[in-house]
């Protein structure tokens, strides 16, 4: 028995020693990358500029994630994704709708702005290049196994917001 408990020892040290070093270089990586897809909190408002007429309005989906993400987090970005890609094409490809996964861990002025401090996705109303409201979703982890509840959660928020910014 003691040679079992001295090797399930080893690989359990084996598996927490690749972990670490697993999570190090991912965030290692970001690092020199520059953070990937970070939307700085200077770029909170809509990328395109308001018409010569005013008025412009707009709806940016932030999903607000950590920088080491599990399964989970992952499905949540696609299955985000996914919805803002079919059920609102149209938004999109208008530029009236964006879509930007945000790492908060490394946006804090984002982080602040929005109060993340976990997995959350933001739906946030912009007119004129200025924010107008934010609607924040916190439960998306709690129903990310759950696929039609999350959507039926997340889809509303972004038709609501749209709607409102017509």
């Amino acid at each position: 028995m003691n040679g079992k408990k001295v090797l399930s020892r080893l690989l359990l040290a084996f598996v927490l020693v690749s972990v670490g070093v697993a999570i190090g270089r991912t965030i290692e990586r970001n690092r020199s990358a520059g953070g990937g897809t970070v939307q700085s909190a200077d770029q909170l408002a809509p990328t395109t500029q308001p018409t010569a007429g005013g008025g412009e309005r707009k709806v940016i989906v932030y999903y607000c994630h950590a920088t080491f993400r599990c399964a989970t987090c992952n499905a949540i970005e696609a299955m985000t994704d996914e919805l803002i890609r079919t059920e609102f094409a149209d938004a999109l490809a208008s530029g009236r709708l964006e879509w930007k996964p945000v790492d908060y861990l490394q946006d804090e002025r984002l982080a602040a702005h929005y109060s993340v401090g976990g997995n959350m996705i933001v739906v946030a109303r912009f007119r004129d290049g200025r924010e107008v409201g934010a609607r924040r979703l916190d439960r998306v982890m709690e129903l990310a196994n759950d696929r039609a509840k999350f959507l039926d959660y997340l889809h509303p928020a972004i038709a609501e917001s749209l709607k409102e910014g017509t």
